[in-house]
């Protein structure tokens, strides 16, 4: 990979796992403060995500082999919008939680905290994966990204079944659904990256 963007990519990376650590802040101890840094890291994510585009973009040589040079490095990009979009979703939710004074059963509670714990931490592994392109390293993202899916889509069945027996308050469960379904979109897209790094580091 060339150097340079991984150097950019690594850079966009550390910041969404640390605007996911503050939403996982968020939903754990609200405050003014992580939101206010969130919005800042959010910031700059933008930030470095539009300098890697351009970066490559004006990296590409010319005729039909730059192209073919520029797709990956574009896909791995277009991956972290995804993931960025994702952890906004996460963080818009956390969010409205808070400020709608919405509280979630201790079983809810204990299901996001424990997406939230797993999501991290296979963020987490990525800028590694990207200075290594060690293969070992990105099968234990898939298989732990994997569980973490059907792990999230084990509790969106339980929830459903909490609902019928009452035990649920319908007008909350909706903040709840949403912010599970963000975190396994944070880990589909991990995943995607995860692949798309083993895939560009197989070519010769």
């Amino acid at each position: 990979m060339d150097k340079k963007i991984r150097e950019k990519v690594i850079r966009v990376c550390q910041h969404l796992m640390r605007m996911l650590e503050l939403a996982f802040e968020e939903f754990r101890n609200p405050s003014e403060e992580s939101l206010k840094e969130a919005e800042e890291v959010e910031d700059k994510i933008h930030q470095y995500s539009s300098e890697l585009t351009s970066f490559i973009i004006s990296k590409n040589p010319s005729g039909e082999n730059g192209k073919e040079w520029m797709k990956p490095y574009l896909s791995i990009a277009s991956s972290l919008g995804l993931l960025t979009y994702n952890i906004e979703s996460t963080l818009d939710r956390v969010r409205g939680k808070s400020e709608n004074h919405i509280f979630f059963s201790d079983q809810a509670v204990k299901e996001v905290n424990g997406l939230f714990e797993q999501a991290v931490g296979l963020l987490g592994n990525l800028p590694n994966l990207f200075t290594t392109e060690d293969k070992s390293l990105a099968q234990g993202i898939g298989e732990g990204g994997r569980s973490v899916i059907k792990m999230a889509d084990r509790y969106l069945e339980e929830h459903e079944e909490r609902l019928i027996d009452g035990i649920c308050v319908p007008e909350h469960s909706p903040i709840y659904l949403s912010i599970i379904e963000s975190l396994k979109g944070v880990t589909v897209h991990t995943l995607a990256v995860s692949g798309k790094i083993v895939a560009l580091s197989s070519k010769p």
